[in-house]
């Protein structure tokens, strides 16, 4: 009896085929952790979400994705190493530099204080851990384990439940004067991964009276724009002593008057503005609302970006009126929430 062999040519093809759908099965497993659970502190403010509405400059890729802070699971005895705590392990390391002025800060009160997640994919949940740096902390130096007191002053088992999309701890912070940091911990329960929110904000020198800041400027509008410039204008804020420029959420620049001129901008294209004030002691106002304006000219436009279409670095679209580069391949990362993207200027 003779026994046929299959056709090489057959059996190739069947081993790349199995190793393609291994391959793909394996991304899937590994990117599914990353991928399943985000979210961040919205109040009081987050390092990474006063930098995604403009309150903090020079951030880096975190104002398209603040929620993403995601690190392993654990801290204080494990998860992010010293001096990367604020970055989740280096993910964005621009939330690493410290110093007492390099943040804006958020007023708050020593007692009970409610900390307010938003949440962008509800995930199981171990528990939601909050830790403050000690009396006495250097605030001139790269956050360690050293900077906090190691016992949460609030933790919260949560057993494994699912949070709704806008989950609130309410915890009793301790008393503190000056600046300190907050460090805000999510333990997924399913996963190896935990999320970590730096907060910098500010206590008054009695305990829980916040240091009084600047109000908010108003009026901001647009009295002229050409093709490559914008000039805005505002109200002044009482106790103001220079304002803060802000442009699709970056620092563009300082004005010691309530107007400013944007210029080296693009033909045709929007813009959205935001002005924050500053008074002699470095205190900052909210942002003020912002002013969405355009250039006047035509626009240069790209092809529309598609979920479905596979673009490597170099490629140019356009989604929602804003123009993108890619830095690198991707496929059906959006516009605007990745950092793959860039935007065009």
């Amino acid at each position: 009896m003779t026994l046929s062999l299959p056709n090489n040519a057959w059996l190739k093809n069947l081993i790349i085929t199995g190793a393609t759908v291994l391959l793909m099965t394996l991304l899937m497993v590994l990117f599914a952790d990353k991928a399943s659970a985000h979210g961040y502190v919205d109040s009081p403010g987050s390092r990474a979400i006063l930098c995604k509405q403009g309150q903090n400059s020079d951030c880096g890729a975190i104002i398209y994705e603040p929620q993403s802070l995601e690190a392993p699971k654990g801290w204080p005895n494990s998860g992010p190493a010293d001096g990367k705590i604020a970055s989740a392990a280096g993910a964005f390391p621009k939330l690493d530099e410290q110093s007492a002025t390099r943040w804006s800060k958020v007023n708050i009160s020593a007692g009970t204080n409610t900390f307010q997640w938003v949440i962008t994919a509800r995930h199981s949940t171990a528990s939601w851990k909050y830790y403050i740096t000690k009396d006495g902390w250097n605030p001139n130096a790269p956050l360690s384990r050293a900077s906090f007191d190691l016992t949460p002053f609030c933790s919260i088992n949560y057993g494994g439940a699912q949070p709704p999309a806008n989950y609130a701890s309410t915890c009793n912070v301790p008393a503190k004067t000056g600046y300190h940091v907050i460090l805000a911990v999510w333990e997924v329960a399913d996963t190896a991964n935990a999320f970590y929110n730096a907060i910098d904000v500010n206590f008054g020198s009695g305990g829980g009276t916040p240091n009084p800041g600047v109000p908010a400027p108003t009026g901001l509008t647009s009295p002229a724009q050409t093709s490559n410039s914008i000039s805005l204008a505002w109200s002044a804020s009482s106790g103001a002593s220079s304002y803060e420029i802000y442009r699709n959420g970056s620092l563009v620049g300082t004005s010691n008057t309530t107007s400013y001129t944007n210029t080296g901008l693009t033909a045709g294209t929007s813009y959205t503005y935001t002005i924050i004030a500053v008074n002699s002691s470095g205190s900052k106002s909210s942002a003020s609302s912002p002013l969405t304006v355009s250039t006047s000219g035509n626009a240069t436009t790209y092809p529309a970006w598609s979920a479905t279409t596979v673009y490597v670095g170099g490629n140019k679209v356009t989604h929602n009126g804003v123009n993108y580069e890619a830095k690198w391949w991707t496929l059906g990362e959006t516009p605007g929430n990745a950092d793959v993207w860039k935007v065009i200027p």
